[in-house]
């Protein structure tokens, strides 16, 4: 009874040392593509438009004309927030979902809150990324689900239509400043 007890045991065990690499290795990628997401995301922040386009699936900077027609539509964008009030300030990464094989690509999808400062207060908008690897989960690049269409996506991305659920759009949260915060900042101005 002991015998049969302790080859159960040495088992179990067996089975969970083999078990325990699979999952960390799906961890570790999640962990790999979040900390991707945010380096493309502390990029945007910095103006660093290079480096957007590089974390940028190519076929999203293909239909946006090329690398530096790309980068030129994003400065013109921001220097036109700029003048109305608006800009870029942050862009809060969550943990990755455990990727998933479609066809020859890893996927994943990437929760991210993206906080833009607008007249009188900031709004706070809450949307998913796609990462997508083409080299088992070597590089990772991405694709903001928040503005894509299915229509869109369809087009760009056919084989994985059906196959990936764009998420439902949420409504952007609008947060107000304070009035002395209001006031403080247009006296140091």
């Amino acid at each position: 009874m002991n015998l049969k007890r302790l080859t159960l045991t040495f088992t179990c065990i067996a089975c969970l040392l083999c078990i325990a690499p699979t999952v960390m290795r799906g961890s570790d990628i999640s962990l790999t593509i979040k900390q991707e997401a945010e380096k493309c995301a502390q990029a945007i922040k910095l103006e660093d438009y290079a480096t957007v386009v590089k974390y940028t699936h190519k076929r999203v900077v293909d239909g946006m004309g090329g690398k530096e027609k790309m980068i030129a539509i994003m400065k013109q964008g921001r220097a036109q927030m700029r003048q109305g009030g608006y800009d870029f300030v942050d862009a809060k990464i969550g943990m990755a979902s455990e990727p998933r094989k479609i066809g020859k690509w890893l996927t994943s999808y990437v929760p991210q809150e993206i906080v833009m400062k607008v007249p009188n207060g900031r709004l706070h908008t809450e949307s998913e990324l796609l990462a997508i690897s083409e080299d088992e989960g070597t590089t990772w690049v991405f694709i903001d689900l928040g503005p894509i269409t299915p229509a869109l996506f369809a087009q760009l991305f056919p084989e994985l239509n059906g196959q990936i659920t764009l998420p439902e759009k949420k409504k952007p949260i609008f947060h107000a400043d304070s009035a002395a915060s209001r006031e403080s900042r247009k006296g140091a101005g």
